[in-house]
Protein backbone atom coordinates (compact mmCIF):
# COMPACT_ATOMS: atom_id res chain seq x y z
CA UNK A 1 0.00 0.00 0.00
CA UNK A 2 1.36 3.44 -0.88
CA UNK A 3 0.93 6.84 0.66
CA UNK A 4 -2.04 8.93 -0.42
CA UNK A 5 -1.20 12.07 -2.40
CA UNK A 6 -0.59 15.03 -0.16
CA UNK A 7 0.18 12.87 2.90
CA UNK A 8 3.95 12.41 2.55
CA UNK A 9 4.72 14.94 5.29
CA UNK A 10 2.23 13.51 7.77
CA UNK A 11 3.28 9.92 7.21
CA UNK A 12 7.02 10.65 7.38
CA UNK A 13 6.59 12.57 10.62
CA UNK A 14 4.38 9.84 12.09
CA UNK A 15 6.87 7.10 11.21
CA UNK A 16 9.89 9.05 12.44
CA UNK A 17 8.15 9.87 15.71
CA UNK A 18 7.27 6.20 16.18
CA UNK A 19 10.89 5.18 15.50
CA UNK A 20 12.20 7.61 18.11
CA UNK A 21 9.67 6.45 20.67
CA UNK A 22 10.37 2.74 20.19
CA UNK A 23 13.99 2.32 19.02
CA UNK A 24 16.22 0.71 21.67
CA UNK A 25 19.42 0.12 19.68
CA UNK A 26 22.99 1.29 19.90
CA UNK A 27 22.61 4.20 17.49
CA UNK A 28 19.79 6.09 19.23
CA UNK A 29 21.64 9.44 19.10
CA UNK A 30 22.43 8.96 15.40
CA UNK A 31 18.78 8.16 14.77
CA UNK A 32 17.77 11.28 16.70
CA UNK A 33 20.11 13.52 14.69
CA UNK A 34 18.87 12.08 11.40
CA UNK A 35 15.30 12.47 12.63
CA UNK A 36 15.75 16.23 13.03
CA UNK A 37 15.28 16.50 9.28
CA UNK A 38 11.83 14.96 9.51
CA UNK A 39 10.68 16.30 12.85
CA UNK A 40 11.90 19.90 12.68
CA UNK A 41 12.85 20.80 9.12
CA UNK A 42 9.91 19.14 7.36
CA UNK A 43 7.18 20.84 9.47
CA UNK A 44 8.93 24.20 9.14
CA UNK A 45 9.23 23.88 5.35
CA UNK A 46 5.70 22.59 4.80
CA UNK A 47 4.30 25.35 6.99
CA UNK A 48 6.06 28.01 4.95
CA UNK A 49 4.93 26.55 1.62
CA UNK A 50 1.53 24.93 2.03
CA UNK A 51 0.20 24.25 5.52
CA UNK A 52 -0.01 27.59 7.44
CA UNK A 53 -0.32 25.91 10.85
CA UNK A 54 -1.59 28.02 13.79
CA UNK A 55 0.75 26.43 16.34
CA UNK A 56 3.75 27.75 14.39
CA UNK A 57 2.60 31.34 15.04
CA UNK A 58 2.66 31.00 18.82
CA UNK A 59 4.79 33.49 20.71
CA UNK A 60 7.76 31.60 22.17
CA UNK A 61 6.99 32.82 25.67
CA UNK A 62 3.57 31.13 25.47
CA UNK A 63 4.87 27.60 24.77
CA UNK A 64 5.62 25.89 28.11
CA UNK A 65 7.02 22.79 26.37
CA UNK A 66 10.05 24.70 25.04
CA UNK A 67 10.85 27.02 27.93
CA UNK A 68 14.02 25.00 28.53
CA UNK A 69 15.33 26.55 25.30
CA UNK A 70 14.47 30.13 26.21
CA UNK A 71 15.87 29.72 29.71
CA UNK A 72 19.18 28.26 28.54
CA UNK A 73 22.05 30.53 29.64
CA UNK A 74 23.70 30.40 26.18
CA UNK A 75 20.56 30.88 24.08
CA UNK A 76 20.78 33.70 21.52
CA UNK A 77 17.85 34.43 19.23
CA UNK A 78 17.60 37.55 17.12
CA UNK A 79 14.19 37.62 15.41
CA UNK A 80 15.52 40.19 12.86
CA UNK A 81 12.31 42.08 12.19
CA UNK A 82 10.30 38.86 12.22
CA UNK A 83 8.02 37.66 14.97
CA UNK A 84 9.26 36.13 18.20
CA UNK A 85 7.37 32.95 17.32
CA UNK A 86 7.92 29.25 16.82
CA UNK A 87 7.94 29.62 13.04
CA UNK A 88 10.88 32.01 13.14
CA UNK A 89 12.77 29.90 15.70
CA UNK A 90 12.31 26.76 13.58
CA UNK A 91 13.42 28.65 10.49
CA UNK A 92 16.66 29.52 12.28
CA UNK A 93 17.11 25.94 13.48
CA UNK A 94 16.40 24.71 9.95
CA UNK A 95 19.04 27.07 8.56
CA UNK A 96 21.61 25.82 11.05
CA UNK A 97 20.83 22.18 10.26
CA UNK A 98 20.71 22.70 6.49
CA UNK A 99 23.98 24.63 6.45
CA UNK A 100 25.52 22.10 8.83
CA UNK A 101 26.35 24.68 11.45
CA UNK A 102 26.12 21.96 14.07
CA UNK A 103 28.76 21.00 16.62
CA UNK A 104 28.70 18.06 18.98
CA UNK A 105 29.05 18.66 22.70
CA UNK A 106 31.06 15.80 24.17
CA UNK A 107 32.23 14.90 27.62
CA UNK A 108 34.56 11.98 28.33
CA UNK A 109 34.11 10.81 24.73
CA UNK A 110 30.33 10.69 25.22
CA UNK A 111 28.01 12.72 23.04
CA UNK A 112 26.02 14.96 25.41
CA UNK A 113 24.36 17.43 23.06
CA UNK A 114 24.71 19.79 20.13
CA UNK A 115 25.16 23.44 19.29
CA UNK A 116 23.18 24.80 16.33
CA UNK A 117 23.91 28.26 14.97
CA UNK A 118 22.45 30.44 12.26
CA UNK A 119 23.82 33.74 11.14
CA UNK A 120 25.30 35.84 8.38
CA UNK A 121 28.96 36.68 8.70
CA UNK A 122 29.62 37.83 12.25
CA UNK A 123 25.93 38.41 13.02
CA UNK A 124 24.53 35.55 15.08
CA UNK A 125 20.80 35.01 14.56
CA UNK A 126 20.66 31.83 16.63
CA UNK A 127 22.91 30.07 19.08
CA UNK A 128 21.21 27.06 20.59
CA UNK A 129 22.79 24.47 22.87
CA UNK A 130 20.69 21.39 23.50
CA UNK A 131 21.31 18.20 25.42
CA UNK A 132 20.30 14.92 23.82
CA UNK A 133 17.17 14.84 25.99
CA UNK A 134 16.27 18.40 24.94
CA UNK A 135 16.75 17.62 21.23
CA UNK A 136 14.40 14.70 21.61
CA UNK A 137 11.89 16.77 23.60
CA UNK A 138 11.85 19.55 21.00
CA UNK A 139 11.63 17.18 18.02
CA UNK A 140 8.78 15.16 19.54
CA UNK A 141 6.91 18.33 20.57
CA UNK A 142 7.02 19.70 17.01
CA UNK A 143 5.99 16.32 15.58
CA UNK A 144 3.08 15.96 17.99
CA UNK A 145 1.75 19.48 17.35
CA UNK A 146 2.13 19.05 13.59
CA UNK A 147 0.25 15.77 13.63
CA UNK A 148 -2.48 17.25 15.83
CA UNK A 149 -3.12 20.06 13.36
CA UNK A 150 -2.46 18.30 10.06
CA UNK A 151 -2.76 14.60 10.48
CA UNK A 152 -5.24 14.04 13.25
CA UNK A 153 -7.37 11.87 11.02
CA UNK A 154 -4.37 9.62 10.29
CA UNK A 155 -3.13 9.27 13.88
CA UNK A 156 -4.83 5.95 14.61
CA UNK A 157 -4.40 4.32 11.22
CA UNK A 158 -1.72 1.65 10.80
CA UNK A 159 1.56 2.83 9.31
CA UNK A 160 1.59 2.55 5.56
CA UNK A 161 4.21 0.43 3.94
CA UNK A 162 6.61 1.94 1.41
Amino acid sequence: MGIANGQYDVELIRRTKKLLETYQGTFNITLLMNSLLSLIVLPQQHNSRTRRLPFMNQDLDNIPEIQFILNSPNFVFDPRNFNYDLKNLLTRIRNGISHQRIEAISENNQWKGIIIEDGVGQIIGLHLELTIVEIRTLALYIAEKYLEEVGGELQNQPLWDF
